[in-house]
């Protein structure tokens, strides 16, 4: 008589083992499933790209970030009007004829998408200028997203008080000595550095990246350079 009840019993626990086991699957999956991030040319001019995110289940979310990506876009192309302008008015001037080379321009927005995953994305978007010289210049901006709400992410949000900004500036300024071969090690760049809640970075896993801009702690054959923050200093 006990044989139908055990048997009963044996396959609720199967049906209840396996929806547990694909929830819990399927919520992995969810946590760490990169987002969308499709590139987008601005005004149809192929040196001005933007990203833009879709498929997330957030609309709203989703408005939120791609409004604030474009609007960097927007922003850039200003820029190069603005760059345009400037160099259209010198092109006349008996230097250019000299030394073509001086008068000439150029204008260029890229993106990187460095972290995607686990509800947050970072994207890096580098604009970059050059109205004659020996080199053009490069800025960087960093964009980090919570990809549930669109929450941007400021620095103070991952490192949350001024003793741990500390322990993050003592971390990097040891990294940067260490370093001497990309970084400044003067003395008077290294008592000058210090972490702030309005620096660049990105996500990593287990971590964050600080970058900066050229110059800022390095020579230009630098580039952007980058120091790689484990969570452990800071949390």
């Amino acid at each position: 008589m006990r044989k139908p009840f055990v048997l009963k019993a044996l396959l609720v626990m199967i049906i209840f083992f396996l929806l547990n086991f694909f929830a819990l699957s399927s919520a992995k999956s969810y946590a760490s499933a990169p987002v969308k991030v499709m590139a987008h040319t601005y005004k149809d001019l192929d040196f001005l790209t933007y990203p833009q995110i879709s498929d997330l289940k957030n609309k709203t979310a989703q408005n939120k970030i791609n409004a604030i990506l474009k609007k960097h876009i927007q922003n850039s192309y200003n820029d190069y009007q603005k760059l345009k302008k400037s160099m259209e008015k010198i092109q006349g001037d008996p230097l250019c004829k000299e030394a073509p080379s001086a008068c000439q321009y150029e204008y260029n927005s890229s993106y990187k998408v460095l972290f995607n995953k686990d509800h947050k994305i970072s994207i890096l978007i580098y604009d970059y200028q050059f109205s004659g010289g020996a080199h053009g210049n490069t800025v960087v901006t960093t964009y980090n997203f919570n990809t549930d709400n669109g929450k941007r992410y400021k620095l103070d949000d991952i490192i949350i008080n001024d003793a741990n900004f500390a322990k993050v500036t003592t971390y990097a300024t040891e990294y940067i000595k260490q370093h001497p071969d990309v970084f400044f090690t003067d003395s008077d760049t290294l008592n000058a550095f210090k972490v702030t809640k309005d620096h660049a970075f990105y996500f990593v896993v287990d971590g964050i990246a600080l970058i900066f801009q050229s110059y800022e702690v390095a020579p230009y054959s630098s580039g952007q350079p980058v120091i790689i923050i484990p969570s452990t200093i800071y949390k």
